[in-house]
């Protein structure tokens, strides 16, 4: 009986830990695939064409942050992003590993791990990663950003 126990624990650690690496090899339907198209490019490109990248978000668009009192508005927030890439930062790399993409007609919801990998503007790599949740509305057939909510994660071998 103990061994049935080891055999049935480690079968269940090795089919929780290929779950993920799962969710993103899945067949999309046509909505689905168009969703992790979007989000899969993340930030990448946004130094040479800001606004293409911030048009993927709707306009009333909010993001929270998990910690923070409000969420924050378009507006101030692709301030901010702008001043931090114009004052020399640059995205180096985007990887967004999806857990699930749930499409109910014109809203969708996907939720994902990401790591986005930084060059700061003096030279300093910087690697953040987080938890996302994004709320989505297909406006005039195009899938956008309604709603961000993000949750830090700690660095690998980081105590929690």
């Amino acid at each position: 009986m103990k061994r049935f126990l080891q055999i049935a624990g480690l079968s269940a650690t090795l089919t929780l830990a290929t779950l993920p690496a799962l969710a993103s090899e899945q067949d999309w339907s046509a909505d689905q695939q168009a969703i992790a198209d979007l989000l899969s490019n993340g930030p990448m490109g946004i130094e040479t064409d800001f606004e293409a990248w911030a048009s993927e978000y709707h306009d009333d668009w909010t993001v929270w942050f998990a910690g923070q009192a409000e969420p924050r508005a378009k507006a101030p927030h692709m301030q901010l992003v702008r001043d931090y890439i114009d004052g020399g930062a640059s995205v180096v790399s985007y990887e967004a590993e999806f857990a699930d993409i749930t499409v109910l007609g014109d809203t969708a919801l996907a939720r994902f791990n990401a790591t986005e990998s930084l060059m700061e503007a003096d030279g300093s790599p910087r690697t953040v990663r987080y938890a996302g949740t994004d709320y989505l509305v297909r406006v005039e057939g195009t899938w956008k950003v309604r709603a961000t909510t993000v949750a830090f994660l700690p660095d690998d071998g980081a105590e929690e």
